[in-house]
């Protein structure tokens, strides 16, 4: 996520709101490091100059921007396809948007349409483009408006949600269109809030009338029961069980912001590892991972960021045959260990048991759900020309034997490592 949040990077990407709700970290902090907020004077009094958030505005300068670079970092960690935010609750645009003049990146602050040079960088990669798109604004008047008016009226929708959204897609282009509307219970506007977001006129038009309408794809977050191309399970989302219907997990890297926090330490950052058993679990249950990264306020990503990309990208080189085009397998993982997934390829001939266990030279690892055929065949990925041997215990499990000669060095291991097996059942 980046957004004028970016700016004083600070918790989350929820500091106006935060601010503006009289949330004490918010304000104390505020007050003390930009100036008087104004909220809740009485609370929190101030005798500085006044400084709101839309002084943030000038200071999102992005100075560093490098579009190029980021489409490399995103490329290099595996990835299939980018979901870039255009715009988050605040309503501030990161592309020039008529509907928000003054208030978007091109008339003010870097004075640039980020959203069109990283689109042009991420299709140079070869990379699938998705643009996120917050639905609700927090402070707009017509928003506020309609919300009083209990969502009777759609002036919001109607005024400024649906122009934006189609000149996005005919200026951009997109693959995938990832909108977010406001949670239950958010406002008076999401009982029955695809009526009122027009989630239906929009994909009418989308899938009938926009340049994109033969390859474009929709998530599921336009309101209470809409429908999309694939489901959205909600942020974090991981059920460790097959799902029937394809389904995405939007997942941070930062523990508890999707925009970028200089707060933070070290242990507030999943490591690759874990970030490799999100995707392992999700792709196992029929899943995609949207890993978010946070960018700076100068247009730079936090070296760590790449770290733990590329840590994920090499792991991709190697074991990317268990991920990239699979599909589930009739176990997901090895109950009653948690340790080991299971994908396979899709005319099932293969499948992948992905272990979280490190092999050792001369160790072993028990499998408990395949069972072998008499042509069945076990290799390493990342081990090219060695075979496994394995052998069955009188229960049933499957003790593949790993050679003291395995190239451990040549397994971008990283926390995980695949067998695969053909010809089991």
């Amino acid at each position: 996520c980046l957004g004028l949040y970016s700016v004083p990077a600070y918790l989350n990407e929820w500091y106006w709101e935060k601010l503006m709700t009289g949330d004490p970290r918010y304000v104390e902090f505020h007050n003390k490091n930009y100036g008087c907020s104004g909220v809740q004077p009485d609370k929190f009094p101030c005798t500085g100059p006044p400084f709101t958030f839309q002084d943030f505005a000038p200071m999102l300068k992005m100075e560093l921007f490098d579009p190029d670079h980021w489409a490399s970092v995103i490329k290099n960690a595996g990835a299939k396809y980018i979901v870039f935010t255009t715009k988050h609750c605040s309503g501030w645009t990161n592309f020039p948007s008529p509907q928000h003049w003054n208030w978007n990146s091109m008339d003010v602050g870097p004075h640039l349409d980020i959203t069109g040079n990283l689109t042009a960088s991420i299709r140079k990669q070869g990379l699938y483009l998705g643009l996120y798109h917050s639905l609700n604004e927090w402070y707009h008047p017509l928003y506020l408006e309609d919300q009083k008016n209990n969502c009777s009226t759609t002036s919001f929708v109607d005024e400024i949600i649906m122009p934006t959204l189609k000149d996005m897609t005919i200026k951009y282009k997109p693959d995938i269109i990832w909108a977010d509307a406001p949670g239950e219970n958010k406002s008076p506007c999401t009982h029955d809030s695809v009526k009122y977001w027009k989630a239906p006129e929009f994909f009418s038009w989308l899938y009938n009338e926009s340049p994109v309408k033969e390859t474009v794809l929709t998530n599921t977050r336009w309101g209470s029961n809409a429908v999309g191309s694939f489901m959205e399970g909600g942020d974090r989302f991981t059920p460790y069980t097959l799902i029937k219907n394809k389904w995405e997990t939007p997942y941070t890297i930062q523990k508890s912001s999707w925009g970028y926090d200089r707060v933070e330490d070290l242990s507030s950052f999943w490591n690759t590892t874990h970030c490799l058993y999100i995707l392992v679990t999700t792709v196992s249950c029929n899943g995609n991972l949207l890993l978010n990264i946070g960018p700076m306020a100068d247009g730079t990503i936090d070296p760590l960021f790449e770290e733990i990309l590329g840590e994920m990208g090499q792991w991709l080189t190697v074991n990317g045959e268990a991920i990239y085009n699979s599909i589930p397998w009739s176990h997901q993982n090895d109950t009653p260990a948690e340790d080991i997934w299971y994908t396979a390829s899709e005319d099932w001939q293969n499948v992948y048991a992905i272990s979280f266990r490190a092999p050792t030279p001369g160790g072993e690892l028990v499998l408990q759900q395949p069972r072998l055929t008499k042509q069945t065949t076990m290799t390493m990925l990342g081990a090219d020309g060695i075979t496994l041997d394995f052998t069955v215990d009188s229960d049933g499990g499957i003790h593949v034997h790993f050679p003291t000669n395995l190239p451990f060095a040549k397994l971008a291991g990283k926390g995980a490592w695949t067998i695969k097996m053909t010809n089991v059942t």
